[in-house]
């Protein structure tokens, strides 16, 4: 056999978001599909659908318990563009009291912000829908077809009070559930290995997400701390009338390009890092709501077995108990079987997305170090030829 032989399969459902428009509270994004799969009526589509519309989605597959042995790719988080508004209403608040030149500065970092923002948050509906489209089980959903299909607003809306409280005593079940699985025995030293770790790993990584995102804060106080120092040295040389003025422009200069830099080392590490640390908090999370699905069922199974035992003993409805005991029985072992590959697999992924994206975040620190240099370098030439 050739060894290039093409999986025909790699690109039959490409999903991408072509599109996106911010409504007031509201997000509205373009989902564009090309494929080759039967199941749907044309090869290339778009429809309209809003962030409440992928939460319906995650939640169908969530509640499927065909898919109980698959980790479900996270819902995507909801946009939030209130910070970014308070912040551009409170520059606007402060405007009398900042020169031009530092009310402009500012305001362009914050619409640069909020248009990073944004970008990020169409991606992190993309990545969810992508992620589906390459899982050979997920694809192949009724609910993800007709989310991407249906070319109406699927109506769907956000949850009433009585929702809101079934979600309450959900949250109560999901931490017995969290009790169970720490204090459930289990044979099998795979999935023994990976409770450890995943119990670990969940804890260990929302750490280091706010680590990571306090440094990218304090890099951004950094950046705007450049803005009021720059401004101020060209206030200073406007209204010095001696040579001096010229070494004020200069250092004005230098740290006008100093607060670019630092915005760059900002958003590389916000994107980088940040993002890749806060994704995979949520991914692991997902594992974890996997092995809590087990871990149920494995207890199932075991009181299955107890039911057997007593109905055998008392020699009273032993076959009802015997057809429960297998039905039980055959419905861990498929999760077992699928939650092992899903497991790896979600291995695997993780090691490649932190290896590439560690990789190039060290190879832009490196490249911004240097620009840092010679930045520095030049202004101490520039401040021997004027002196």
């Amino acid at each position: 056999p050739r060894a290039d032989t093409v999986d025909l399969n790699e690109n039959d459902l490409q999903i991408d978001i072509s599109d996106a428009l911010s409504e007031k509270d509201k997000v509205k994004f373009t989902v564009h599909t090309k494929t080759k799969l039967p199941a749907f009526q044309e090869s290339e589509f778009n429809v309209s659908r809003q962030h409440e519309e992928f939460i319906w989605l995650h939640d169908r597959f969530n509640e499927n318990e065909e898919y109980a042995g698959l980790i479900i790719p996270p819902a995507p988080p909801r946009p939030d563009f209130d910070s970014s508004r308070a912040k551009l209403q409170k520059l606007s608040d402060s405007e009398s009291i900042l020169t031009k030149e530092e009310y402009d500065k500012m305001k362009q970092e914050l619409e640069a912000e909020y248009l990073a923002m944004f970008k990020k948050t169409v991606s992190m509906h993309e990545v969810f829908l992508q992620r589906l489209a390459a899982h050979p089980i997920l694809r192949s959903d009724n609910n993800f077809r007709v989310f991407l299909e249906y070319k109406e607003d699927l109506s769907v809306r956000g949850k009433n009070a009585k929702e809101q409280i079934s979600g309450f005593f959900k949250t109560l079940t999901k931490t017995a559930d969290e009790v169970l699985l720490a204090n459930q025995k289990e044979n099998d030293e795979f999935f023994e290995r990976q409770k450890q770790f995943l119990l670990t790993y969940n804890t260990k990584i929302k750490d280091a997400t706010n680590g990571a995102d306090k440094s990218t804060r304090a890099h951004k106080t950094v950046a705007d701390t450049y803005i009021k120092l720059s401004s101020g040295f060209n206030t200073l040389a406007t209204s010095d009338k001696t040579d001096l003025s010229r070494y004020l422009l200069l250092v004005a200069d230098f740290f006008e390009k100093a607060r670019k830099l630092e915005s760059r080392v900002q958003s590389d590490m916000d994107l980088k890092l940040s993002d890749t640390l806060r994704y995979y908090m949520r991914d692991s999370k997902a594992a974890l709501d996997l092995m809590y699905r087990r871990s149920r069922c494995l207890a199932d199974f075991e009181t299955a077995n107890k039911n057997l035992d007593r109905a055998r003993l008392k020699n009273k409805e032993v076959q009802q108990a015997e057809t429960a005991q297998q039905n039980v029985k055959q419905k861990f072992e498929t999760i077992s079987e699928k939650a092992k590959d899903e497991l790896n697999d979600f291995k695997t992924r993780r090691v490649q997305m932190f290896r590439k994206n560690l990789i190039e975040l060290t190879e832009l620190q490196v490249k911004h170090a240097k620009a840092q240099i010679q930045m520095i370098k030049g202004v101490l030439q520039q401040t021997e030829t004027l002196s």
